[in-house]
């Protein structure tokens, strides 16, 4: 952590609240009166480094008292997280930033798939395991053979993701698997969260330089829960909230004898009770984080409470240790990595509908986390892929957000703003609005909500959709002076965006769905546009497939989606459908499954010619024999197809199906 922002923000800390008060009790009174406390709101301005413990503890004590008091303590947002896929000789992991790695539940170095699945054993009901198998890939046939199956330790509440760690070479030797064990959900009143089992981040390092004899290298289980992670060479970041759990609080606090005892031991509590700390191969629990890593406003209130923290933690894969760790309060709502670079969005846990986004900065350089600035903007960022609503470039950071503004009581409607800030003096100052007050043509029509954003270079799309589905080309190439360089009016909507071809300059890929007169999804539905006159984008094709029901992960999840850029000119695209249909079954106009599988698209003429979008095929992967209309398709996991020069692997939970791209049927 660097200290040039470790200032001196020395704040009077037990003014009105009797409560407050570190290891030493004395003389003072014991007030359980906690009404003049409040959850600490977000904050525009820059931040500093604690300079002594109880600048932050006291907020953290504040917390645990507002939920033993039965007061609303905040809440996190759920967050959560390629340009143009893989030139080379096979594919890899679709991911929003160059150089900077996502997790996901399949890996592949070019010989073999890493697969991480859920295993029910039906001979123990109720109990399941988490297996990765691994199986050897021959390109020339399209064979695959399963080498080995290990099963990962834990419970975890979130199926193990992984990240591969590779040899000069580019031979995978290891596989992060990241997980966390969450237990927020199964709260009753706020208080049983103070004594449930700690969740817990849980990053386990297998060791695969033998594929056939998987073993764990090393184990690391830190407190809190994991929002989003990334990783940039062999620095692994992981973004977790972590909320306190503190022993020996006598529950439910329904006599003033224990609420005395309760403000005893939260007063009492050492900053080891209070803040996260980690394990290592099951060893000795240490700290985490001490109050100097994390980050304060200046104008921090005796009365401000800390529901959680948002702490940021870098690990070293390669020496398998903690790097650097920085913390933060804010309600996540969105997280973005440049390769330089880590944005935190957080909405103000405050404001019961939050009007406003704050912005944190923090300079990222090979494992060194450093905070640089903070800033605010009106509105906020998508709930779906919200990383997709940021983006850096050139040091700028351009955001998205959205914002209900009421005309009357009871009516109003939505306003959608590009926002542009630039790092100046320790704070992101906006330098552009879109719209503004010399650009005011809107973005997006009324009623309509903000569905998919995709920044590339000096470009952004964005999709807005009620019924039908507006293309909004920006004009970023004067950071100063963004505006709507083109629009296109097409029925549907577009749920992710893919730019292709040298900037993105080319054609964008959308994946969405189809819609009927009342705003009702469909089907899914596959689109190409030309966007190579930026004042006039124009729909190429599009493909539409099956009816209302139809669905794909693809929509949610930009991972589930392969793309493979056989040749700069040509690329290749794959992703997992479910397809309903009329069923043909004595039920006038029943719909129903009829099969799933992965659907196979070319995009050709990105360089020399007008670009092309040509469906290739399915391979089906399940398929409904028509003897119960109302089927639904099997739950599997993980549903991927990877690519490799001319083949094309499919992944359907612990099935591997693999086919020459000149195979392929038609439907």
């Amino acid at each position: 952590m660097t200290s040039w922002m470790k200032i001196a923000t020395l704040l009077a800390l037990c003014g009105s609240l009797t409560a407050c008060g570190s290891g030493n009790t004395g003389e003072q009174p014991i007030n359980t009166d906690y009404s003049a406390l409040r959850v600490a709101p977000s904050h525009e301005g820059a931040l500093g480094y604690a300079t002594n413990d109880e600048q932050l503890l006291q907020a953290v004590r504040n917390g645990l008292r507002m939920s033993l008091g039965g007061a609303s303590a905040g809440g996190a947002v759920t967050d959560i997280a390629g340009p143009a896929g893989q030139q080379g000789t096979f594919s890899a992991t679709t991911v929003q930033v160059d150089g900077v790695d996502e997790a996901d539940l399949v890996k592949y170095d070019g010989q073999y798939i890493y697969t991480m699945r859920l295993h029910a054993d039906p001979s123990i009901p109720g109990i399941t395991s988490h297996v990765l198998t691994i199986a050897r890939t021959e390109p020339a046939t399209a064979g695959t053979q399963v080498v080995s199956e290990f099963n990962v330790d834990g419970e975890q509440t979130l199926l193990p993701q992984l990240y591969s760690v590779q040899s000069a070479e580019g031979a995978t030797e290891y596989l992060a698997a990241v997980s966390h064990d969450y237990r927020g959900w199964i709260d009753g009143p706020a208080v049983t969260s103070l004594v449930l089992k700690p969740d817990h981040t849980r990053i386990q390092l297998l060791d695969v330089r033998d594929p056939a004899n998987v073993s764990q290298a090393w184990d690391i289980k830190m407190d809190g829960w994991l929002r989003a992670s990334r990783k940039i060479d062999d620095t692994l970041y992981l973004i977790s909230s972590y909320r306190p759990r503190l022993a020996g609080l006598q529950l439910p606090a329904d006599t003033q004898e224990r609420k005395r005892a309760n403000e005893l031991r939260i007063r009492n509590a050492s900053p080891q009770d209070l803040l996260p700390g980690y394990q290592e191969n099951g060893g000795v629990r240490r700290a985490l984080i001490a109050p100097a890593d994390c980050l304060l406003p200046a104008d921090l209130a005796v009365n401000d409470a800390y529901s959680d923290l948002l702490v940021i933690t870098a690990l070293s894969l390669s020496q398998r240790r903690v790097v650097d760790v920085n913390c933060v309060s804010t309600n996540l709502n969105g997280v973005y990595l440049s390769r330089d670079s880590l944005y935190v969005g957080g909405q103000d846990a405050s404001v019961p509908a939050a009007t406003s986004t704050s912005l944190h900065k923090f300079a990222l350089d090979g494992g060194d986390i450093s905070y640089r600035a903070s800033g605010m903007v009106s509105g906020s960022v998508g709930w779906q892929n919200a990383a997709h609503f940021m983006d850096e470039h050139d040091g700028d950071l351009r955001v998205v957000t959205s914002r209900f503004i009421f005309d009357s009581p009871t009516s109003g409607d939505f306003v959608h703003r590009l926002h542009v800030l630039r790092e100046a003096n320790h704070e992101l100052s906006v330098i552009a609005t879109l719209p503004s007050s010399q650009r005011t043509a809107p973005i997006g029509k009324p009623g309509e909500q903000v569905h998919a954003v995709r920044f590339f270079g000096k470009r952004a799309y964005v999709v807005t959709a009620r019924v039908t589905d507006p293309l909004y080309v920006l004009d970023l190439s004067v950071p100063e002076d963004p505006f709507i360089a083109g629009t296109l009016e097409i029925p549907g909507v577009s749920t992710y965006l893919q730019p292709l071809g040298a900037a993105g300059a080319e054609a964008v890929l959308a994946v969405g769905a189809q819609v009927d007169e009342m705003g009702l999804r469909t089907a899914v539905k596959v689109e190409l546009f030309d966007v190579r006159d930026i004042t006039q984008p124009r729909s190429i094709a599009s493909q539409v497939f099956g009816d209302r029901g139809t669905s794909s992960e693809a929509l949610s999840d930009p991972h589930a989606l392969t793309v493979y850029s056989r040749t700069a000119d040509r690329v290749r695209i794959a992703l997992p459908i479910d397809v309903f249909a009329r069923t043909g079954n004595d039920v006038p106009k029943a719909l129903g499954w009829i099969y799933s599988g992965s659907h196979l698209f070319e995009v050709h003429g990105l360089e020399d010619g007008v670009p092309q979008l040509d469906f290739k095929g399915v391979i089906k992967t399940a398929e409904s024999d028509g003897s119960n209309p109302l089927a639904f398709p099997p739950r599997v996991t993980p549903q991927r197809a990877v690519m490799h020069d001319d083949a094309v692997f499919v992944v359907d939970g612990a099935k591997f199906i693999g086919s020459l791209w000149g195979s392929i049927a038609p439907l």
